[in-house]
Formats: structure tokens, C-alpha cells, sequence
């Protein structure tokens, strides 16, 4: 950072990496921020300073701060935390680009036609046409602007390995290739790699990064046309307000809103009582959009995931990190997810968006809630000697949140299963999984579950060998992916259907998630974001 009697700026590209890999080291815990939106004549508010182009978030909105910058615009960049990058910069760095052209230099085929049939199932609804179109046709000259404008060159991902998209069966889904990462010395999470492509080469470009700036205002008028317009942005730094004028526009690209509860519980379809994102996503962009009365889309999504409830716990209490072994372990031959009666209530090899909402099957009798939370995930010997329990291997110590029990009856006892019902769920499932079949769940029928083994013994095996181990799993995602409503070219509209003029959004504060509701496949959140700031970029460079 310069003096501090200076606006902080960007860090070095030796710091960012050092400091996205250490898992947004440096963002502290945040409130989220008092936003609002101002009406005024533009010619009685006195500016700090001017530029053309504001974003606001230093993620996946670097993309659409990098176009503008390189069409010569004067661009400022506001980051709310200390460091920049939000949850791409904590991330693997993948994005899934369908039809890209990195895949065909490797001979693999794809076309917008099938992408159009993939994103239409994945969509589920709550994207319209024009946004999946707007991604397919976009995506690909995204992914070679953002190449020939920094030191980024991608290939298709080698940190997914074999892993098909998300849905392989689906029509229009490819077994590899829409998945593509930054090259890198060695295969590795490369969303600090990413990040600090993106801010070299916007930086190369004239573009200024503003750390610790957090956005609190959009400034707007009523145009000629009788319909907002947006002016400016106030921000807040060290205490202090800084009035700047966006001569050509705003870019929203502040993230999502996993880290606001309130929002969270009113908006998502079901409880996400824990976030891996970064803790500055409050919703400040949601709210400053909502201020200007923003259409609203995809809110009660979220990029779910599962975690261990001792593991979030010890986030809450102690700020040490969440991980993502629950997800990566519940996959493991020997180990199965049960709810309280015992049962099994989902295919634990599928992927971790789908899953999430497994655990939210509602019982409306008797007990009102959710059946199947609390749930635990179990494991046998087997288990813990070849593979791992909560990212520990062989004999090493398991936190005190994992529990053992030399049978399976104790173990229940222990945890508050129904000690019945778990022994006859397992007898049922042991049978089966012995011959490579799971007939309730699916188990191992699909390429994704098997990393493209097409071996149902990758993933099945029966839980046999005590003594026997597990812990409480609860819901969590990787962030909310709701926000204002956009149309194919990234424009804010309002509730009426008219465009909020000089106001675009992208990525997790935008109301576009995959297009619409699922992932597509390894990078499906940071794929379309990249793409929709990209569009934006493109629009605020000409001004439309």
C-alpha cells in the first residue's frame, strides 16, 4: 500500500498471490455497509474527482474494468476490502466457457447450439434466453480479449482432470474441455493467478485500483426521458466521503450477499447458515441497486455446498477457515450421509450445487422443518486409512467434533441417530454397494461421480471395518448469486422494465447465476461473471 496519507492502491503481483492464497488474508470481518442512493441536480453536487468508468469490486469485475481501460477510458476500480480479488481470489481460478476456442486447439468439439440445450436445463427457469445467449456468444471472445490484454493465457483445465461437466448426461453437456484455467508453473488453485492477471494487465492499461473504498451510494438523477440515470458514486475511505463522477458509468461487481443473514434468510430457498466467500460480501451492491428501485432475479440461489458443522463452528468462534472436505470426503468409498432417522437422502459421489438442496426436503407433519437436517456424515476404518476424515490421514488426531465408536449402534447413540434405522440403512446399503449398485441414489452411475473412471467403485463401498467415525454436516455455500435484474447487455433494469441508465452489473451481485440456477460445470460461477463484466466493459467503452 502507498503512504497512508494517500488513497490505497493495488498490491504488488507478488503480494496478491500471497495474499489470495492464504485464503483473503487480509479482508477483515465486515459489516454491511449503510448503502443508499442519492437524487440530485447534477449541477449542485461538488466531485472529489471524476472518471469514466467506475466498478465496483475488484473480482471477476477486473474483466470489465480491463476493456474499458484498454479502450482508453480513465477507470477506477473500488475495493472494499484490504485486498483485492473477493472470492475469485480465494478460488481455483477455472472458468467454464462453453464453446471457447482453447478446447477446439486441443480437438475438442463443441457448439453454441448444444451449449444453448445444457444452459437451458441448468437454468431451470430463472434465466431468459437472452442471458444464456448473451453468455454462449460472448464467453469465448471474453476468454481471447482478456489473453491478448494481460499476461493470462488459459488452457483447458488441468486442475479438473477428468471431471465432465457437472451434468454429463444432460443433453448439450461435454465430458471436458468448457472448464479452461490460467497456465500456470503447476497445477495448483489458481484464482490469485487470476486475479493478479487481470489488475496487471488493467493497470498496464491506465486503470486505478482503490483498496478500502467501500462503496456506499449511487448518485443519480431523473433524465429528460423521465427515468433514472445514474451520476457518480460515494465512497468512504478511512472514515472520510469521496463524491466521484462516473462520466460514462457504473459497473456493479461487488458480490453477493452470503455474508448478510438477514438477506439470506428472506431471499434463499433454504438455510446456508455458513459461507466460504469473503467476508466483505454484505450485499452493498444489491442494496445500492435496490435503493434505485432494480428489478430483481435469481435471488433465492445460492452456490451450495456442504460443510462440517464443528469446522464452520470453529469460523464463527475462532476465524479459522471452512474447507471443503466434507464435500470432497462424503464422495470416498466407506462413508455414506444420513439424516437423524438413519436414512440416506442423497447420491453423496453427485455435485456439491445440486446436493445442497437435498438437504432441504420440508416435513409438513408432525415435526415442521427440515428432514433432513441435522444430517452427519459416516465413515469405517477403511476410510480413514485410505483416504481422509475432515483432511486428516492415517493415524493423525481428528478434531474433537469427530466422533468414534467401535459399532455402529454406539456411534448413533452418540451423534442422536436412530440407532435402527442407521443399521438397516447400512445392512441395505453394504449389500448393494458390494456389487457396484445403488439403486435409491444413483450412486456411481454417473461420469461426474466417478471423475470419469466410469467405475462405480471409485465412489461405492460398504461401511464394514470398525471402529467407525462421523461428524455433523450442515449446508453452506460459496456465495448468493442474486442480484438486479440485467439484460444481455449487462443494463440494470428497473421494476417497470426500463433500463437504469449508466448502471450494469455482473457476477455475484447480479441477478444472472449460471445463466439461472445451477452450475454448469467446474468455474461455473466465475465462467459468466468474467463473461457479463467482459459485456459490460464492451457497452461502457461506447457509451450505450
Amino acid at each position: 500500500m502507498t503512504n497512508s496519507s494517500e488513497p490505497e492502491k493495488s498490491f504488488s503481483r507478488r503480494a496478491l498471490l500471497t495474499a489470495t492464497g492464504a485464503g483473503a488474508a487480509g479482508l477483515a470481518l465486515s459489516k454491511p455497509a449503510q448503502t443508499a442512493a442519492s437524487c440530485t441536480n447534477p449541477s449542485s453536487i461538488k466531485w472529489d474527482r471524476d472518471a469514466d468508468v467506475i466498478v465496483i469490486g475488484s473480482g471477476t469485475g477486473l474483466a470489465g474494468a480491463l476493456v474499458t481501460a484498454a479502450s482508453g477510458q480513465k477507470v477506477v476500480v473500488l475495493e472494499k476490502g484490504l485486498a483485492p480479488g473477493g472470492n475469485t481470489g480465494i478460488s481455483g481460478g477455472v472458468a467454464w466457457i462453453p464453446n471457447n476456442r482453447v478446447m477446439l486447439q486441443e480437438g475438442i468439439e463443441d457448439s453454441r447450439g448444444e451449449a444453448l440445450r445444457y444452459l437451458e436445463h441448468l437454468a431451470q427457469g430463472q434465466a431468459d434466453v437472452e442471458l444464456r445467449e448473451a453468455f454462449v456468444d460472448n464467453g469465448a471472445d471474453m476468454a481471447e480479449f482478456i489473453e491478448a490484454n494481460s499476461p493470462i493465457q488459459w488452457r483447458v483445465s488441468k486442475m479438473m482432470g477428468a471431471v465432465a461437466d457437472y451434468h454429463p448426461e444432460w443433453p448439450g453437456a461435454l465430458r471436458r474441455g468448457r472448464s479452461i484455467e490460467p497456465v500456470m508453473p503447476a497445477v495448483s488453485m489458481a484464482g490469485g493467478f487470476l486475479i493478479s492477471g487481470l489488475l496487471q494487465g488493467f493497470e498496464n492499461a491506465g486503470g486505478e485500483l482503490l483498496l478500502a473504498h467501500p462503496a456506499r451510494e449511487l448518485v443519480w438523477q431523473i433524465n429528460e426521458q423521465g427515468l433514472r440515470e445514474v451520476l457518480g458514486v460515494i465512497a468512504t475511505h478511512k472514515g472520510s466521503s469521496i463524491r466521484i463522477k462516473a462520466n460514462n458509468g457504473v459497473l456493479l461487481a461487488s458480490g453477493g450477499f452470503e455474508h448478510n443473514s438477514l438477506l439470506k434468510q428472506h431471499f434463499l430457498r433454504g438455510t446456508s447458515p455458513f459461507s466460504l466467500g469473503v467476508s466483505t460480501n454484505t450485499g452493498d451492491g444489491l442494496q445500492m441497486a435496490m435503493a434505485l428501485g432494480a428489478d430483481l432475479r435469481n435471488m433465492n440461489e445460492c452456490w451450495g455446498i456442504c460443510a462440517y458443522k464443528g469446522e464452520a463452528d470453529d469460523f464463527v468462534t475462532k476465524g479459522s477457515a471452512i474447507g471443503i472436505m466434507a464435500q470432497i470426503e462424503k464422495r470416498n468409498p466407506g462413508s455414506i450421509v444420513v439424516n437423524r432417522y438413519g436414512e440416506r437422502f442423497h447420491n453423496e459421489g453427485a455435485d456439491y450445487d445440486s446436493t445442497w438442496r437435498s438437504y432441504l426436503e420440508w416435513e409438513n407433519w408432525g415435526r415442521v422443518g427440515y428432514r433432513n437436517l441435522p444430517a452427519f456424515q459416516l465413515f469405517d476404518s477403511t476410510a480413514r486409512e485410505i483416504y481422509s476424515i475432515a483432511g486428516r490421514t492415517g493415524n493423525q488426531p481428528l478434531p474433537a467434533w469427530i466422533r468414534s465408536a467401535d459399532t455402529l449402534e454406539q456411534l448413533a447413540d452418540d451423534l442422536g441417530i436412530d440407532r435402527v434405522g442407521l443399521t438397516t440403512t447400512v445392512q441395505q446399503f453394504n449389500k448393494l454397494a458390494r456389487q457396484g449398485k445403488d439403486p435409491a441414489y444413483h450412486r456411481g452411475e454417473s461420469v461426474y461421480d466417478t471423475y470419469g473412471a466410469d467405475n462405480p467403485a471409485v465412489t461405492l463401498g460398504p461401511l464394514e471395518k470398525g471402529p467407525f467415525y462421523g461428524a455433523e454436516v450442515t449446508p453452506a455455500d460459496l456465495g448468493t448469486c442474486g442480484g438486479p435484474r440485467v439484460n444481455g447487455r449487462a443494463q440494470v433494469q428497473d421494476v417497470f422494465g426500463n433500463t437504469i441508465r449508466n448502471l450494469y452489473a455482473s457476477g455475484n451481485c447480479a441477478g444472472i447465476g449460471s445463466p439461472g440456477a445451477s452450475y454448469g460445470g467446474g468455474g461455473g460461477t466465475i465462467g459468466p461473471a468474467l463473461t457479463f463484466a467482459y459485456i459490460a466493459g464492451k457497452n461502457l467503452a461506447h457509451r450505450l
